[in-house]
């Protein structure tokens, strides 16, 4: 008996063809480009995180950079006032004080005559002792000191005197035809005597340095 198909079943088949042929195909490339669109995302994320990583690496790194910098530009300029410090503390404690002491040590009279004296013989004892002139400060008169080197002395000197300089302390004594100049004053004897005492002054005074 052969079974007769009504308006309802071919309905049915239609869409069941419509969803064999159209529907399943068309979900599953749906389901293709979802599944592809998932692993480009996942991509993302790791390239994502990885970037991300690598920034926070960059920058760590470039502040440990920085930051050891600015620890070595901190250490540089301690000891640089350190440094300073020291030369402030020679120069006030030991530069002033001993240039102090030998101004004091060599404006009297009595001093700076027997400076004259000691240097116009010991170019005497060279045989130069022509052409010559003596330099004292100004803190005392030239007339005393003439008196006290002698006559004799004093005609060995080129203007019959001793003559009057800017220095505080000692004396110059220029021979003029060798064109030299000795120099024993206040600021010369200071530079002699740093550099004996120099060292010492260190030993004791920034001892925690050499230790």
């Amino acid at each position: 008996m052969e079974t007769v198909e009504t308006g309802k079943d071919k309905v049915k088949k239609i869409c069941e063809v419509l969803r064999r042929e159209t529907l399943e195909p068309a979900m599953e490339e749906a389901q293709s480009v979802v599944d592809l669109a998932e692993e480009k995302a996942e991509q993302v994320l790791k390239n994502a995180r990885e970037k991300a990583a690598q920034i926070l690496k960059e920058g760590d790194d470039e502040l440990k950079k920085k930051q050891a910098v600015f620890e070595a530009s901190l250490k540089q300029g301690a000891r640089q006032s350190v440094e300073w410090l020291k030369q402030e503390i020679e120069e006030k404690l030991l530069n002033g004080n001993l240039l102090k002491l030998i101004t004091k040590s060599t404006s009297g009279q009595e001093v700076l005559a027997d400076l004259v004296k000691a240097l116009i013989k010991a170019v005497e004892d060279e045989g130069l002792a022509t052409d010559l002139s003596a330099v004292i400060p100004s803190s005392t008169s030239a007339e005393s000191i003439n008196e006290l080197l002698g006559k004799e002395l004093v005609n060995q000197l080129k203007e019959k005197s001793v003559l009057i300089g800017p220095m505080k302390g000692g004396v110059e004594l220029k021979l003029h035809k060798e064109k030299i100049t000795i120099d024993m004053t206040d600021t010369a004897l200071l530079e002699l005597l740093l550099d004996y005492v120099r060292k010492d002054f260190h030993k004791y005074f920034f001892a925690a340095d050499n230790e």
